[in-house]
């Protein structure tokens, strides 16, 4: 009866720590699935409305930075995305070139931002970070970490309004 309950005991914990590994297995996916999908929408938004600036022109597009952009998008509105340093998060204001980013209506649009770059391209290829009327792409690049997995999500944007 001793030799059964000793066995017994050996057996339950080693299931038990193999079922406390696959719990472990299955939330870390999850909240690694999560941060993703959300990086994800967000990036999306980010890419579609840096599609609409309304102009190549220093008044539409501020391109003195690359973490942060600041733009007039077709409509006329004053449009900011921006990586919040103390919460890690994606950031869209509804400032334009002529105000900091974050002083208006700013929102949350992804957790778990580990970086957000902008490069602004010519039509040749080349870098610029001084002429807006010289860009004719961006390129996003957005690094995301939750529990120590990290993802980076990239694309190159061509503006339809009025540039080269």
């Amino acid at each position: 009866m001793v030799m059964v309950l000793v066995v017994f005991g050996i057996v339950a914990t080693i299931g038990a720590t193999m079922m406390s590994g696959m719990f472990r297995s299955y939330f870390l996916a999850r909240d690694i699935t999560s941060s993703d999908a959300q990086a994800r929408v967000a990036f999306e938004r980010m890419t579609r409305e840096l599609r609409q600036i309304r102009s190549a022109t220093a008044t539409d597009l501020d391109v003195a930075s690359g973490a942060q952009v600041r733009f007039i998008d077709s409509e006329g509105n004053g449009v900011c995305f921006y990586r919040d340093a103390a919460t890690n998060r994606l950031m869209r204001s509804a400032d334009g070139p002529a105000t900091a980013c974050g002083a208006t209506n700013p929102q949350p649009l992804a957790d778990f931002v580990s970086g957000l770059n902008f490069f602004y391209y010519t039509n040749d290829g080349s870098t610029t970070t001084i002429l807006p009327t010289a860009v004719s792409y961006i390129t996003v690049r957005v690094g995301v970490q939750d529990n120590n997995v990290s993802d980076t999500l990239r694309a190159t944007i061509h503006p339809r309004n009025g540039f080269p």
